[in-house]
């Protein structure tokens, strides 16, 4: 964890946090309704399947896909019960730990993603690609890249593409 500067943010930078946050809500808040209602997946969900999509061999080990999507290991692995239990996601015995289980995309867990991928993108382009054009993107995406930056060594690969 990165040390914190006792210093207050500027005005400025207290006005983008929060609209980074405003930002943020609504889209989430989008995302998970129309995921919800079109495909019967939440958000976090959604976050799990994509993130193992991302990964080596379409799996990763639980306590690494929980860091991945920033959920406790409890909460991860609840909701990966939950899609267990729909067969998207099959849990796999870790061969050279037993006490370690891996977390795998199924077939219906990939074709599932596909479909709600087409949701997720259109949300997307609907909050974001439609207000700005293409370079105000390009610019946003290297602002924000910047400010990741510092946390980028300590990502897994897909962590930080998990929800885009």
């Amino acid at each position: 964890m990165r040390d914190v500067k006792a210093s207050p943010p500027s005005a400025d930078g207290r006005v983008a946090w929060h609209r980074m946050l405003q930002v943020s809500r609504r889209v989430l808040r989008e995302l998970d309704a129309l995921l919800d209602e079109r495909h019967r997946i939440g958000v976090n969900e959604f976050d799990v399947l994509i993130t193992l999509d991302n990964a080596e061999r379409r799996r990763l080990r639980m306590t690494d896909l929980a860091e991945a999507v920033m959920l406790s290991s409890g909460g991860l692995t609840r909701l990966v019960g939950r899609l267990e239990s729909r067969e998207l996601v099959e849990r796999v015995p870790d061969p050279d730990d037993g006490r370690a289980f891996y977390a795998a995309l199924t077939r219906a867990g990939s074709r599932r993603l596909a479909q709600a991928r087409v949701t997720h993108d259109a949300v997307i382009h609907d909050l974001l690609g439609s207000m700005l054009d293409e370079a105000e993107l390009g610019a946003l995406a290297e602002t924000l890249g910047r400010v990741l930056a510092p946390s980028a060594s300590t990502e897994r690969p897909g962590a930080g593409e998990a929800t885009g």
